[in-house]
């Protein structure tokens, strides 16, 4: 898009949610809560940008998941501990991502037949929704190809091939491709990953990629403001949002603007930053209290809304989500249970020894795969000398006890039991996030629910 095709644009924007007059004024205590409102809107959509800022900062695909714009970026091997760009990375299968740009025209993903290998590309818009899929669950496993094309733009299409349309220029598509912790396994599954295909390609600046640079989110309240502005004109809201949109323009944020250009005064400026400062501090807190509470009122297991990559106008949902899982699936894809607590509603913590039983006949129903993953209370991989992160059918040996059932041992120390899979913890306190992936029906119904951890005395 043209600088002159984006500033019409944002003028356009601003006609219907240009700021209040001077007689309409909000009063400092209103402008802090749309400060808040306004915070609470805006992160997704800032995260996105954020991330796909810093994983295209590179000149060339880094073995670790970035890459040029509509340059694919296979993962060599699943994150690490270390790998803090997303939180709650997934450890069960290879990534591959890819920064899409529609502005030229579709983009055609490519894949060969993938046989009994699970796989899908999930594909996301700005606002942290899900527009499609490709995978095992939707298309099925025969080679294909398929356009991802936007709406505004839709170029020149190759006739027979699907598309998956979007609404917006810019797109993440984020590649899962299951591969178990044997290396053979491993060497496998890339060799499908490198017939994986973006095209158009644009032609690499230097093999050599560099390293992936940092690009923080302003901390002041006002600049945040700032740059959701300019988010917003150059990835225009739905409309759904205008009546947000309407109020937040009161205070100077909408597509275009900056509250210090709007003549707001002194004490309601102020009071906006003070606002924007304070939900951004406040919020991640104030999520783990909700989902705390929403845990311990189902036997310490948190189950998250069947909204999930669907957000509509739930705003609250949607930043949380950006703040702790953002790119998550949608529950047909995938549904994330995860531990916070134990069976008596005491936190986790790795100076507690645990046990968690799957009975031969309530193992996770799936189509797809199961898993458990040990995080940090921040959502991040733990580092353990075992260099175990993860455990299920796909993280063999998984142990099987002589009534089929498989338990679960979930402490620092090995367990002496020849019988039980040990997952390491940490000293501190931590999570458990379940995946479950292509669940079926009793899952998206709530009638299976992961079995209480038991605290060892």
């Amino acid at each position: 898009m043209s600088w002159r095709a984006t500033l019409a644009l944002a003028a356009a924007l601003a006609a219907w949610a240009s700021p209040a007059s001077a007689e309409a004024q909000v009063s400092p205590g209103q402008a802090q809560a749309l400060g808040r409102e306004a915070y609470r809107y805006g992160i997704p959509l800032l995260e996105f940008l954020r991330i796909r800022r810093e994983m295209t900062s590179v000149h060339a695909p880094d073995g670790r998941g970035n890459a040029p714009v509509n340059v694919l970026a296979n993962a060599r091997a699943f994150a690490r501990p270390n790998d803090r760009t997303v939180v709650a990375p997934n450890h069960d299968t290879l990534y591959s991502l890819a920064q899409l740009d529609l502005g030229k025209g579709p983009i055609v993903l490519s894949h060969p037949d993938m046989g009994r290998r699970y796989f899908d590309f999930e594909f996301v818009d700005p606002y942290t929704n899900v527009i499609g899929y490709v995978g095992t669950r939707t298309t099925g496993t025969h080679a294909g190809r398929f356009q991802i094309a936007w709406t505004k733009k839709p170029g020149r299409r190759i006739g027979g091939v699907p598309v998956i349309r979007s609404k917006y220029r810019r797109v993440w598509m984020i590649g899962r491709t299951l591969a178990t912790d044997a290396a053979a396994d491993q060497r496998r599954a890339h060799a499908k990953m490198r017939r994986y295909l973006l095209s158009p390609q644009p032609p690499l600046r230097s093999r050599r990629p560099g390293k992936a640079r940092k690009h923080p989110l302003p901390t002041d309240g006002l600049a945040l403001m700032d740059a959701l502005g300019r988010a917003l004109a150059e990835n225009p809201p739905p409309k759904r949002d205008r009546p947000l949109l309407k109020r937040l323009a009161q205070v100077g944020v909408g597509p275009g603007l900056s509250p210090a250009e709007q003549g707001l005064p002194a004490d309601v400026l102020q009071a906006l930053g003070e606002g924007v400062e304070a939900e951004a501090a406040e919020l991640l807190s104030r999520t783990r209290v909700d989902v705390l509470r929403q845990a311990l009122g189902n036997g310490g297991w948190l189950t998250l809304s069947s909204r999930i990559g669907a957000y509509g106008t739930d705003y609250l949902l949607r930043a949380q989500l950006a703040l702790v899982g953002i790119g998550a699936n949608t529950p047909a894809e995938s549904v994330y249970p995860t531990a916070l607590a134990d069976s008596t509603g005491a936190l986790l913590t790795g100076t507690n020894r645990y046990r968690l039983v799957f009975e031969r006949r309530q193992l996770p129903p799936v189509r797809g795969f199961w898993s458990i993953t040990m995080y940090d209370s921040d959502g991040f991989l733990v580092p353990d000398a075992a260099h175990r992160y993860s455990l299920g059918p796909t993280h063999p040996p998984l142990v099987r006890r002589g009534d089929g059932s498989i338990v679960i041992a979930i402490q620092q120390a090995r367990p002496a039991e020849k019988d039980v899979n040990w997952l390491p913890a940490p000293a501190g306190g931590f999570r458990l996030s379940m995946r479950l992936y292509w669940p079926k029906a009793t899952v998206l119904r709530g009638v299976w629910q992961p079995p209480p951890l038991e605290r060892l005395p």
